[in-house]
């Protein structure tokens, strides 16, 4: 569906410059839009490429708004204004209302009239599927779940028993909510299961992204607050809470009863220990270690950086050596303060 670019202007809130009557229908990077198409510019990495992109408009802040000739749209944030753009011109599919004749529905399931359910979707007994809901193909809705308006459980993804779903969230395909925590209890060389008697809570607005899991909780809820994006390949265990518009990053992983803020960002790989509190605001670079609580707002990093082999073998050497290296240079300064004394 083709635009006007005064159109997007106007329902974006947006300075124009340039010809209002452009029409615009889909979006690109700058290097591969032409006629019809719009793109956006966030940084001088890519200052070479807005300067020759053929982009019928582009997005881009104020101040860089004089290195493009053709027709800008103007955006305190050029990031986020493109994507509600790429929202409107690229709107997701939205399945027909019905449910397929595969479709596995208990009798005692409830099923909103609007809500869609496809090939070979099993709905257990008890669940309730929301208005304008989508159920993909071989999608399980285990036991009593309950799924909000207009969430989309994508195919082949799995939502254990007892599992609550806020309004407009996404479940991509693989993601399992509500598998048994960790939980076993040692006993001499062996491991006595505990049983997970918890469930899990999303909010409203949350994207769980494909094969991610939430384990249920062993005795309370596992909780993940309004807005929050978790990435492919990320593991939630069990009880952890996760404050509202936390986002994290491929292959994260969070261990139990962890409680993390809100408005938090956890790049790719952060491992985080069990029984640690986050306060909101907090924010960690790929591959960071937590293994103690934050109480500052900040941003925190760990780990060895990138080096040239020969030079990181020789700093992976040389930190093997701290321990004694501080205890001589301990032994230097208690023997210079017996001197001077």
């Amino acid at each position: 569906m083709a635009y006007l670019l005064s159109e997007l202007a106007d329902e974006f809130h947006l300075e124009l410059i340039g010809d209002p009557a452009t029409s615009i229908n889909h979006v690109a990077g700058l290097e591969q839009a032409g006629t019809n198409g719009i793109s956006f510019y966030t940084g001088v990495r890519h200052k070479q490429a807005l300067q020759s992109s053929q982009a019928d408009a582009v997005i881009l802040s104020s101040d860089d708004s004089e290195l493009f000739n053709g027709n800008r749209l103007i955006s305190d944030n050029p990031y986020a204004s493109y994507a509600r753009i790429a929202q409107r011109l690229h709107p997701r599919h939205q399945a027909i209302a019905g449910t397929h004749t595969t479709a596995s529905i208990d009798d005692t399931a409830r099923i909103h009239p609007g809500a869609s359910i496809a090939q070979n979707a099993v709905i257990d007994a008890d669940a309730e599927i929301g208005d304008g809901c989508q159920i993909g193909a071989g999608a399980y809705i285990g036991r009593g779940v309950s799924v909000g308006r207009h969430t989309i459980v994508f195919a082949n993804a799995v939502v254990h028993h007892g599992t609550r779903i806020g309004s407009r969230c996404l479940i991509h395909s693989g993601a399992v909510l509500g598998a048994d925590g960790f939980g076993h209890a040692r006993e001499g060389a062996a491991w006595v299961f505990i049983p997970q008697l918890g469930n899990v809570e999303l909010g409203d607005d949350v994207s769980i992204g494909a094969n991610t899991t939430v384990d249920r909780g062993t005795l309370g809820d596992t909780i993940i607050g309004n807005g929050v994006k978790l990435d492919n390949l990320i593991h939630i265990a069990h009880n952890v809470q996760i404050g509202n518009d936390t986002a994290m990053a491929g292959q994260c992983g969070i261990a139990g009863s962890t409680k993390i803020g809100q408005r938090c960002t956890f790049a790719g790989q952060v491992g985080v220990a069990d029984n640690l509190e986050i306060c909101d605001d907090s924010h960690f670079t790929g591959r960071a270690v937590v293994l103690k609580s934050i109480s500052q707002p900040g941003v925190y990093s760990s780990g060895i950086l990138l080096d040239e082999t020969s030079k990181w073998r020789r700093n992976a050497f040389r930190f093997n050596q701290l321990d004694t290296l501080y205890k001589q240079v301990r032994q230097l300064l208690k023997a210079s303060d017996n001197k001077t004394g």
